[in-house]
C-alpha cells in the first residue's frame, strides 16, 4: 500500500490560520462580553431608580399624611386653620433614609357657610445618598402627591 505525502507547499500556505481563528473567536467573545456588562448596567441603574422613585413616593405619601392629622386631629369637630407649609426630614424613618417631604396646604373659597377646602400638595425628594446641591452621580427622584379635602 502507498502512502502519498502531502506536499510542503500546502502546509506553508495554512500556517497561521489556526492563529487567527482563535484571535476572531476571542474578539467576538470580547464584544459579547462588553455587551453584556452595559447590560447588566443599565438594568441595575433602571431598578436604582425605580427603587428611589417609589421611596419618593412613600416619602410625599407620609408628609401628606402628617400635615392631614395637623389640620383634622382625631376627637375635635372642626379643622384646624390651614397649616403652615412645612419640611419633613425622613431620614430617621426606616426604607427613607436621604429622603424629604415638602408639604403645602392651601385654603380656598366655601360655597356654604361652616364648609372648609383645603388643597395640600406634597412633594418626596429622594435619593441615593445625601442630597447635596454639590451632588454628583447620585440617583435622585422626586414624586407630588395632590389632594382635597373639607369638613365634615
Amino acid at each position: 500500500m502507498m502512502y502519498l505525502q502531502p506536499k510542503k507547499q500546502s502546509l506553508v500556505k495554512q500556517q497561521g490560520s489556526a492563529l487567527m481563528l482563535a484571535l476572531f473567536v476571542m474578539i467576538v467573545l470580547m464584544l459579547l462580553g462588553s455587551a453584556l456588562v452595559k447590560i447588566l448596567s443599565t438594568s441595575s441603574e433602571t431598578i436604582a431608580q425605580e427603587v428611589i422613585g417609589t421611596r419618593a413616593l412613600m416619602a410625599a405619601n407620609a408628609g401628606m399624611q402628617a400635615h392631614l392629622q395637623k389640620t383634622f386631629p382625631l376627637n375635635t369637630p372642626n379643622p384646624q386653620a390651614c397649616p403652615a407649609d412645612f419640611s419633613y426630614d425622613l431620614s430617621a424613618v426606616d426604607g427613607l433614609k436621604h429622603c424629604w417631604a415638602h408639604v403645602t396646604c392651601i385654603a380656598y373659597s366655601t360655597p356654604a357657610p361652616g364648609e372648609s377646602y383645603y388643597r395640600f400638595v406634597s412633594q418626596g425628594d429622594c435619593g441615593s445618598s445625601a442630597i447635596d446641591s454639590e451632588s454628583i452621580g447620585i440617583v435622585r427622584s422626586s414624586r407630588t402627591l395632590q389632594v382635597e379635602a373639607r369638613n365634615l
